[in-house]
């Protein structure tokens, strides 16, 4: 057993992310900013990958002061050649990657038979996933660092969203999820580690922008988590902390679910 006056320090540092340098796509709001202050604060260089042309007037607070540790780079990842531009100006300022957080993406929520070819081009911001995760992985093997992937899924994939009708979404997010497992598998021996976190109900911009129209969500938000209440993008903090860091050392291709016990229910939840 380790000496307990020792064991905070070496929590502590198991946890740390110093001297790593992070990327972060849709870091720029939601999950992905509460993401990007949980690696500021654990230590590490961060760089943001977003579709808006400015982030999220906090997330500048941080920049001002911590200018350094903080990098911002406007890309829409459903584009090829603004990731393989973004990639090259994010390797002209670092030339290591030590982690990547994939938690870029969109919502379409309706009818199966009223998707258009255009509502499920929209999700392919996972394609964009892929390949930014391609351009992370290289960058690491070709620096012989043993780094972390960690891609931001969703409850969808594995079960029914009580209030929602999320066909194409829910396949994207599958799509993730098969991903994460096949890309553990063949880094395995490179010493990188892959993993997901499924989020449940999250309060996001996104998700109460859809509940604006349709306020019986709130309801479901609520009410369907068997821990009763909505979910925040804080409360993914600790889990990919713990999954980015050395902690989690002998922990690969594996999914945690942050979604209030919505897991046990499998979506059984009565509007």
């Amino acid at each position: 057993m380790p000496d307990r006056e020792h064991l905070p320090s070496s929590l502590g540092n198991r946890l740390s992310l110093k001297g790593r340098v992070i990327l972060v796509t849709g870091g720029g709001r939601g999950i992905g900013m509460a993401l990007t202050k949980t690696c500021l604060d654990a230590g590490a260089t961060v760089l943001i990958t977003d579709v808006l042309p400015e982030p999220d007037p906090m997330l500048l607070q941080w920049k001002r002061t911590a200018p350094e540790k903080l990098l911002y780079f406007r890309c829409d990842l459903t584009k090829k050649t603004e990731v393989e531009n973004t990639f090259g100006k994010i390797l002209e300022k670092v030339h290591q990657i030590h982690g990547i957080v994939t938690a870029a993406g969109i919502c379409v929520d309706k009818p199966f038979l009223d998707h258009t070819w255009e509502d499920v081009q929209k999700l392919q911001a996972d394609t964009g996933t892929f390949f930014a995760v391609q351009h992370a992985v290289k960058n690491m093997k070709q620096h012989g660092i043993q780094g972390t992937v960690l891609m931001i899924c969703s409850q969808s994939w594995q079960h029914v969203c009580p209030g929602h009708q999320l066909t194409a979404y829910a396949g994207s997010k599958g799509f993730v999820f098969s991903l994460a497992r096949s890309l553990a598998h063949e880094l395995a021996s490179d010493g990188i580690r892959v993993n997901t976190i499924s989020p449940g109900y999250i309060a996001t911009d996104m998700n109460l922008s859809i509940a604006a129209n349709r306020p019986e969500l709130l309801k479901v938000f609520h009410e369907a988590p068997p821990l009763g209440r909505v979910g925040t993008p804080e409360d993914l903090q600790m889990a990919s902390l713990y999954l980015l860091s050395d902690a989690s050392a002998y922990v690969t291709g594996q999914d945690i679910a942050v979604d209030g016990g919505m897991q046990v229910s499998s979506g059984n939840y009565k509007l």
